[in-house]
Order: C-alpha cells, then structure tokens, then sequence
C-alpha cells in the first residue's frame, strides 16, 4: 500500500487509465504541465546547488527529459495510458533533437535563466500538427518546420568552450 490510500499500485494505475483512456503522450494537461514544471526546478536547483558546492562555473547547460507510456503499466495492470516523465538529464552538451520522440529540452545560463529549446513528439503527431497548423501555437508550428526541414540545429549549439562538444 502507499502512503495516504488504502489502494495498491494497481489499483491507483487503473483509476489514472480509466481518467485518462484517451491520452497520448503529445496530450499535455494541466497536471502534467505542473509536474514538468516541477521537475525542471527541482532539476536546476540540483544543479546550482553542485556547481556552488564544487565551485564549477557553467555558462550554459542542458536540461534533456523524456516523457513515455509507462510499458511496464500497460502490460502487467493493463493501464496502457500511464505517462511517465524520465528522470532528467542536465549536461554541457546539447542533445540532437533527430537522436529520439517525445524528449524535451531546455537550456539553462547562468545557473537559473531557464529557456525552452524544444519538444519533438512522435512522427505521427509532428505530420498532424503540420497538416493543422492553424489548431497549435505558432512557435511551435514553426519550431516542427525548422525540425522536418533539419535547420533545426546550428553548428554553435554544440561548441563548449569554442570546441565541439
């Protein structure tokens, strides 16, 4: 049992597929939004926090993170709409937006100025958005562009120190 319910985890996984049977991961509501949010602080604290401690002085650093169907969810509680956000990765190297889907990324300088970079989501959510530009943000639709079109990466963007990275 977990704390604060009598329910088991399967139980607490049932009743979130149940709330949320039509979910997809490109589906963002405003509690996983929280959660995000949540998760990026907590992920730039972490770092300011070691930084400070080992007195390492970074300019510039990433926020790489991941939110996927819970498989393990879907297969054994036959809940397959649990989403989960990967626990994050703060690196000095900028990832490839091309390496994966559903992975988001933010830059941070100065230990606590927080940008967003980009959400690339699965193949099929990228065409729709395309095809229906008008239904979605126009940063974002323009973002996807740059993104199919692979101008959405310069060469800058992975210098450390006026070296690649």
């Amino acid at each position: 049992m977990l704390e604060n319910t009598d329910k088991s985890y399967a139980q607490l996984l049932a009743d979130a597929a149940s709330m949320t049977d039509r979910t997809e991961v490109g589906d963002i509501h405003p509690e996983l939004m929280q959660k995000l949010k949540e998760t990026i602080e907590d992920a730039v604290q972490k770092q300011a926090e070691v930084c400070y401690q080992k007195d390492i002085k970074l300019p510039k650093y990433y926020i790489h993170i991941f939110i996927t169907k819970e498989e393990h969810a879907a297969k054994v509680y036959n809940t397959p709409n649990v989403i989960r956000i990967r626990k994050p990765h703060c690196r000095v190297t900028r990832p490839s937006p091309y390496q994966d889907e559903d992975h988001y990324l933010w830059s941070v300088t100065n230990l606590n100025e927080v940008k967003f970079e980009w959400c690339i989501p699965k193949k099929e959510v990228v065409k729709y958005i395309l095809k229906h530009p008008h239904e979605f943000d126009i940063s974002y639709v323009r973002m996807l562009k740059q993104y199919t079109e692979d101008k959405l990466e310069k060469l800058d963007d992975y210098l450390v120190d006026g070296k690649i990275a």
